[in-house]
């Protein structure tokens, strides 16, 4: 019986184990590799490319939207499922368009990842109505003029960490990087939004409805 391929990319080995054994039990999946970051993907595409990648949005090094831009570029075959903890309205929107063929929630049950994967696989998008929902609203508003729509992906990922109120630190360590690395790219993000401080970011994200569900940005630094 043939078997559709499928590889997990995210940082976490028991988020890797975890989807390795549920995509497995679905009979007609099996998985090629696991891996646990971006870079590591391409070497596992020389040996194989899958037919479904499951690539999450928070990698160490670069991030799952800069990795998900290089494979469209060199392996555009290949059915992303972007997976994420964010809500959809933090960072769906961003994965679709820059080529992933659905979006879910790391806490999705099982068998919403069999459906997903079997329509993206079927060369159809996995949306979910609240995505769909989104993306009109999306096309409808004219906001593009808005400051965060001009940062980059990282430093859209940083401005949501400091919207749940994390330190520095603790920004370094989930996204394997130097705090210094993280200053600059806070540094960049003011300066991009012509603001001053923490403070302001954090006014910012709850006037434009960026901050996830339950943070506390308010215990944020400034």
């Amino acid at each position: 019986m043939h078997k559709t391929t499928a590889a997990p990319c995210a940082d976490h080995t028991i988020v890797r184990a975890g989807l390795r054994q549920i995509v497995e039990s679905f009979g007609d999946f099996e998985v090629l590799d696991d891996v646990s970051s971006g870079e590591a993907l391409f070497p596992l595409f020389m040996k194989q490319v899958p037919d479904v990648l499951l690539l999450d949005i928070s990698l160490p090094g670069r991030s799952g939207l800069e990795v998900l831009k290089q494979i469209q570029s060199m392996y555009p075959q290949i059915a992303v499922l972007a997976l994420s903890m964010y809500p959809e309205d933090q960072f769906a929107i961003r994965m679709v368009k820059a080529g992933a063929r659905g979006y879910l929630h790391k806490d999705s049950a099982p068998h919403v990842l069999e459906d997903a994967m079997r329509t993206i696989v079927s060369g159809k998008q996995y949306i979910s109505a609240e995505l769909t929902r989104l993306m009109i609203e999306e096309m409808a508003k004219d906001d593009n003029d808005l400051p965060h729509k001009n940062l980059s992906d990282r430093e859209y990922e940083v401005l949501l960490f400091i919207g749940e109120g994390k330190s520095m630190t603790d920004i370094a360590a989930q996204l394997s990087l130097s705090i210094k690395t993280v200053s600059t790219y806070r540094s960049r993000i003011l300066e991009k939004m012509r603001l001053k401080s923490n403070s302001d970011l954090v006014k910012y994200i709850l006037l434009h409805d960026l901050s996830p569900g339950g943070a506390d940005p308010a215990q944020s630094g400034s």
